[in-house]
C-alpha cells in the first residue's frame, strides 16, 4: 500500500477510498489486521464461573458510521500512548460521517465522538486547533487501553479477535448492512473453525441485539458467501419423530477466516496428518459392524 492519490485533482477533496487507504498506512501494522477484545461484543464478570453479558458493541448498531470510526480509530492509535491525532474532515470521509470541506465535518464527528466517548470506549482532549483521540479499553469500564495478550492462561481480558484490513480494502465496510457487520464481528470474536448457528433469540440475548438482526445478518453473510456450510452430520435426537437430526457446522470464508485459537488451529492441522487420518478411519471403522468385525445380522 502506498499514500499515492488513485486521481490527483487540485482543489478537490480526496476520496474515502483514498482517505481510508492514508490511514491503514499509518497504522504500521504488519499482520495486516487490528486487534479487537472479545469484551467489544461480550463481556465476562471475573471469577470462575463463567457469566457473560453484551458489550458496548450492543449500543452501537444504529451507525455504521460510528462503528467503522471506532474501528479506524483502534487500528491507527499509536503505541506509545494510543493516542491519535487528525482534522474532523479525515475522520468525516474516512468513516462516511461527513465529506464537507466548509467547517461543517467538526460538529458532525464531534457528535460522533462524543457518543463513543459516552460508551466509555475513547477520551478526547484539544490539540492545538485539532483534537486528540485515546482509545480505551473495549470493555467500556473506562481504564487504559493496553495491548491483549491473547494468553490461555491470562484473564477473558486479554482474548481478542482481528478485523483484517480487507475489510476496508474489499469495500465490505459499504457492502454490509449493519445487522451483516454485528454479525461479522460475533462471529469472529467466536475464534472457532466452525460453529453452530443458533437460535436468533439465544444470540439475542447473549449479545444484547435483537433476534431480527441477528436473522437479517445471518442471511446477507450466507447470500455474499462469507459464511458457508462447512460440515453437516447426522446425530441420536430424542426429540425428532426419526429419532435423529442434522447437525449443521458453520465457517466464515476468506477473508474473515483469520481468527481461529492457537489449540484449535494445530487440531485442525494434526487431523491431516498421516497419523490422524489413520485414527480418524479408525474411529469412523469402529462404528461400522463390517469394519469394526462385529457379527452382520441377518
Amino acid at each position: 500500500m502506498n499514500t499515492e492519490l488513485t486521481v490527483l485533482k487540485r482543489d478537490m477533496a480526496v476520496s474515502q477510498d483514498d482517505t481510508i487507504r492514508m490511514l491503514l498506512e499509518q497504522s504500521k501494522r504488519t499482520g495486516r489486521a487490528v486487534p479487537v477484545r472479545r469484551a467489544f461484543v461480550q463481556d465476562a464478570d471475573p471469577g470462575l464461573r463463567l457469566v457473560t453479558r453484551p458489550g458496548p458493541f450492543s449500543k452501537m448498531l444504529r451507525s455504521n458510521e460510528r462503528l467503522d470510526l471506532f474501528l479506524l480509530i483502534h487500528c491507527v492509535t499509536a503505541r506509545a500512548d494510543w493516542g491519535v491525532v487528525h482534522r474532523s474532515e479525515t475522520w468525516g470521509r474516512a468513516a462516511g460521517i461527513s465529506f464537507a470541506t466548509n467547517g461543517t465535518a467538526s460538529a458532525a464527528v464531534s457528535r460522533h465522538l462524543h457518543k463513543l466517548k459516552e460508551l466509555k470506549l475513547i477520551s478526547t482532549e484539544p490539540d492545538g486547533r485539532m483534537t486528540k483521540i485515546t482509545k480505551l479499553l473495549e470493555d467500556g469500564s473506562g481504564d487504559p487501553y493496553t495491548l491483549p495478550s491473547g494468553d490461555k492462561e491470562g484473564s477473558r481480558k486479554s482474548t481478542y479477535f482481528k478485523v483484517p484490513f480487507a475489510y476496508w480494502e474489499q469495500h465490505y465496510y459499504r457492502k454490509l448492512s449493519m445487522p451483516a457487520k454485528a454479525m461479522l464481528l460475533i462471529l469472529m470474536s467466536q475464534r472457532s473453525p466452525s460453529f453452530a448457528l443458533y437460535k436468533a433469540r439465544e444470540y439475542a440475548l447473549w449479545y444484547g441485539i435483537s433476534p431480527s438482526t441477528v436473522g437479517r445478518g445471518i442471511e446477507e453473510l450466507k447470500k455474499k458467501r462469507l459464511l458457508y456450510e462447512f460440515l453437516s452430520e447426522q446425530q441420536l435426537d430424542g426429540f425428532s419423530v426419526l429419532g435423529q437430526s442434522t447437525h449443521v457446522r458453520w465457517a466464515l470464508a476468506a477473508p474473515f477466516d483469520l481468527n481461529v485459537n492457537k489449540t484449535e488451529r494445530e487440531a485442525a492441522e494434526a487431523a491431516w496428518t498421516p497419523e490422524g487420518i489413520a485414527r480418524t478411519a479408525l474411529r469412523i471403522g469402529s462404528r461400522i459392524p463390517a469394519l469394526s468385525g462385529a457379527a452382520i445380522p441377518r
